[in-house]
């Protein structure tokens, strides 16, 4: 016997209505209801993006699900997954016809599973001072080569080798325009990181045990309480920013755990690590301190459940400050 092809979800809803005696209306009204329930799911923005001026699309995207990101990043996908991956598109741009040159751009569209996450993912990335287009009200920057921006829960990598930044910031423009959401979401946390001295666009949102150990290695180890699943009750999270002007720069880390610990494992772990890493460590309980080689001061104080990081700050008295600043 042959087998019968199943039929989409929307069409049995639509006959079950019809049997029972719905009405038309009732009709229409569950059909909107699949099918926003369908955008929801597969937004418009990830199966096409079109209407780019000076470019045309080459074909469909190439499509990852979280098992497939390993074959489009690699030895990268991780940090990727700890930050709540939803899913990528990636698409193939060229010139439209009459356009000079041979170039190509690849747009990558990933959707993460809130807008906070998206910033924490997008901000990896910033080392801070990056330009950002003023047409484009999301964060975002562009340089030439290549353009990054988050808006919603979506971020967007836009590489064109060839392309002037000029180009790029065209091109992010108006793909902006047709993402979902209307800014970017950044994490209330960002606020504990002081503003004197901070040097612009360097802020970070840190989420999983893998960005934390890429931020730096006094971030690792158990004891923070990282978790790779940025769901999980209970996780650290933390906020990371530069500070000064070079060559004296320095960075600034605020760790907020999920409850003021008991006993002193985070103090214990800090001085460990304090100690493998630094000369002339020193303090007890909340406070630890010491230096490194190059005379450089490295900070640790708590406060409750906020935990406050202060590395390689060429000034002491600045980094007690900063610290101080950062614990109120």
């Amino acid at each position: 016997m042959a087998r019968r092809k199943a039929l989409p979800a929307a069409v049995l809803v639509l006959a079950a209505l019809w049997s029972a005696g719905c009405s038309g209306s009732d009709a229409v009204i569950v059909t909107n209801s699949l099918l926003a329930a369908r955008a929801a799911a597969d937004p418009p923005v990830m199966r096409a993006v079109d209407g780019i001026p000076g470019w045309k699309r080459q074909g469909p995207p190439d499509r990852f699900n979280k098992e497939g990101l390993y074959g489009h990043i690699d030895g990268g996908a991780e940090i990727v997954l700890q930050y709540g991956f939803r899913g990528l598109s990636v698409f193939e741009f060229k010139p439209a016809a009459g356009a000079d040159g041979p170039k190509e751009i690849v747009l990558e569209i990933y959707r993460m599973a809130s807008g906070e996450a998206a910033f924490g993912l997008y901000s990896t990335k910033l080392e801070g001072g990056e330009e950002g287009r003023p047409g484009i009200k999301a964060d975002n920057w562009v340089a030439s080569g290549q353009a990054s921006l988050v808006k919603g829960e979506y971020i967007v990598n836009i590489l064109g080798p060839g392309c002037s930044g000029r180009e790029l910031g065209e091109f992010a423009e108006a793909v902006a325009k047709k993402v979902p959401g209307r800014r970017t979401e950044r994490p209330a946390g960002l606020a504990r990181l002081p503003a004197e001295g901070l040097v612009p666009s360097s802020g970070r949102y840190i989420l999983g045990p893998l960005a934390a150990q890429n931020e730096s290695p006094f971030l690792e180890g158990e004891f923070w309480g990282f978790a790779p699943d940025p769901g999980a009750k209970g996780a650290t999270r933390a906020y990371a920013a530069k500070y000064g002007t070079p060559p004296g720069v320095s960075k600034l880390v605020v760790v907020e755990l999920a409850a003021a610990p008991e006993g002193e494992a985070i103090e214990t772990g800090v001085r460990a690590l304090f100690e493998e890493y630094l000369l002339g460590v020193r303090g007890d309980g909340p406070f630890v301190e010491g230096r490194n080689q190059a005379g450089r001061w490295f900070l640790f104080g708590r406060k409750g459940r906020f935990a406050v990081l202060v590395l390689g700050d060429p000034d002491e008295a600045a980094a007690r400050a900063r610290l101080e600043l950062a614990l109120r």
